[in-house]
């Protein structure tokens, strides 16, 4: 049995955010934002990201929610255990170990009152925390810079998350203007629990030490507070999950300037540390020189062989293909390196052709090697499954064949278990994600006569949506584009060859004449 949360829905909405009027889109394992330049595509990117990096994880730590909860808890803050707590909690260990006893697969978890109070109070915490990140990864230092020009109304954001058959659609929204207010937030009466792995042993042991502590068989005064954090803390993630979805996992961004940041990376590391607060580094500056993106595409760059992936339960199964190396060997044809100078210890990243047997400095290989060399660095030492990658204008630099190459790969990945998001301009990307969903259609027989057969996907896990221009009121208007019965996306690059067509075939009518 699957968990109901594999058939729940998240829909993000924006109204008047940037350069948008307005957008509502629910997010799948591939979603591809299109459309033409300044209508907003990456405004809503970043947006996304900077809500990852406050429910998700932030660098190698905890997720605003839970590092609030950890921070407002530990210690000498531990609350004392209550008649009332204490009757919640032990209500709730109840239900824990009747449903571990009856092994089912997944099961409800009805909340008593009590921890629904303690959960919203956390989640109603969260208001300073999004407008603080989403600021920061804009770069900006004002949050009325975030609504569109010409609006007489606050932006507005709306996350809901349809559980099962939408019978139960939890919702937070936040109004933004001059001072980011009201934010508002619902909490689940129930949580869907999944029995085995990490989510039973960590809820369970926290529930067991509190309903040992609590029932009056004990005597160590320590039980409570450990079950007190670990439960919590297990309910939390939980909770947390159920209220916001997908947004709840760890996100990365690759923005669209990320060559010029890998030739570049030791010229500009002195303003990275001059903008730290960009990175987390030091208190906020009123001008800082770079946007949170970048500054964190930067920052992970530079320790991106350091880094480790601490929270992850995922791993990618062992004969699943590394797609990292899949890149090199189908794409680059050599490897990337990372290589650190033994007195300052800073990397150098390197390129190694095939048939070479030494190592070329990333600046001196081509464009499009130094534009995916930072994916097969992501996928090697950061990314996991269950992690989200968002990626801006993949096509950069690449050829087209090495631009239909990549989507396959993207498309292994969302196979993986990856979520990725990507903003293009490419035709050739939107085909072979056509080709890619259409692929999934193929009864196993028929794929065998299809040059490609391992990369496919259901219509259900890819979204397509189009950022469309609009003069009244001036701004874009976000829509979704469906597969069309011709097997393509309708992307309007078909009007852009259209109109060169025409308008070649008239310059050739006129040269025949004049002749």
């Amino acid at each position: 049995m699957s968990s109901p949360l594999l058939q729940s829905r998240l829909e993000v909405e924006v109204k008047d955010f940037g350069p948008i009027v307005h957008a509502k889109i629910d997010l799948r394992p591939m979603t591809v934002f299109i459309g033409p330049s300044n209508t907003g595509k990456s405004y809503l990117a970043i947006l996304l990201y900077a809500l990852h990096r406050v429910f998700g994880a932030i660098g190698g730590s905890p997720g605003a929610l839970r590092y609030g909860l950890w921070r407002s808890q530990i210690g000498s803050s531990v609350p004392e255990c209550t008649e009332e707590a204490s009757a919640a909690f032990a209500q709730l260990a109840r239900s824990v170990s009747d449903i571990i006893v009856s092994r089912e697969d997944t099961a409800v978890i009805e909340l008593p009152d009590g921890i629904i109070e303690l959960l919203r109070s956390e989640f109603d915490k969260l208001r300073g925390n999004i407008s603080s990140e989403i600021l920061r990864c804009f770069g900006m230092d004002a949050t009325e810079a975030l609504v569109r020009k010409g609006s007489p109304e606050r932006a507005f954001l709306g996350i809901r998350h349809h559980r099962p058959d939408d019978t139960d659609v939890l919702e937070q929204t936040l109004s933004i203007d001059g001072r980011m207010t009201e934010f508002r937030t619902t909490m689940p009466k129930e949580i869907y629990f999944r029995t085995t792995g990490l989510e039973q042993s960590y809820l369970s042991f926290g529930l067991q030490k509190i309903e040992h502590a609590t029932s009056g068989r004990s005597d160590d005064k320590d039980a409570w507070p450990i079950g007190y954090l670990e439960s919590i803390s297990s309910l939390m993630d939980l909770a947390l999950r159920q209220v916001v979805g997908d947004l709840s996992l760890r996100g990365f961004y690759l923005p669209a300037d990320r060559t010029g940041v890998m030739h570049a990376h030791s010229a500009i590391v002195s303003a990275v540390v001059d903008s730290a607060p960009m990175a987390g580094l030091r208190p906020v500056s009123r001008t800082p020189l770079l946007s949170g993106v970048l500054a964190d595409f930067l920052s992970q760059l530079i320790r991106i062989d350091q880094l480790t992936d601490w929270h992850d339960e995922t791993r990618r199964p062992k004969d699943s293909p590394d797609i990292g190396q899949q890149i090199e060997k189908n794409i680059l044809r050599g490897i990337v390196g990372v290589e650190r100078s033994e007195l300052i210890n800073y990397p150098h990243f390197t390129y190694r052709p095939n048939g070479w047997k030494e190592d070329l400095p990333l600046m001196h290989a081509s464009s499009m090697v130094s534009e995916l060399a930072p994916v097969v660095l992501y996928l090697r030492h950061l990314v996991r499954p269950g992690n989200v990658l968002i990626i801006e204008e993949p096509e950069s630099h690449l050829h087209p064949a090495a631009q239909v190459e990549f989507t396959r790969q993207l498309a292994k990945l969302v196979q993986q278990g990856y979520r990725v998001i990507i903003t293009t301009h490419s035709e050739w990307i939107l085909e072979e994600l056509a080709n890619v969903v259409q692929r999934s259609q193929l009864r196993p027989e028929e794929l065998s006569t299809v040059s490609v057969s391992d990369a496919a996907l259901t219509p259900d896990q890819v979204g397509v949506w189009l950022f469309r221009p609009k003069t009244r009121p001036r701004g874009s208007e976000v829509v979704h584009v469906p597969l069309g019965e011709s097997g393509l996306y309708d992307s309007g690059f078909d009007d852009v060859a259209i109109a060169l067509s025409n308008d070649g075939a008239s310059i050739f009518n006129r040269i025949g004449r004049d002749q």
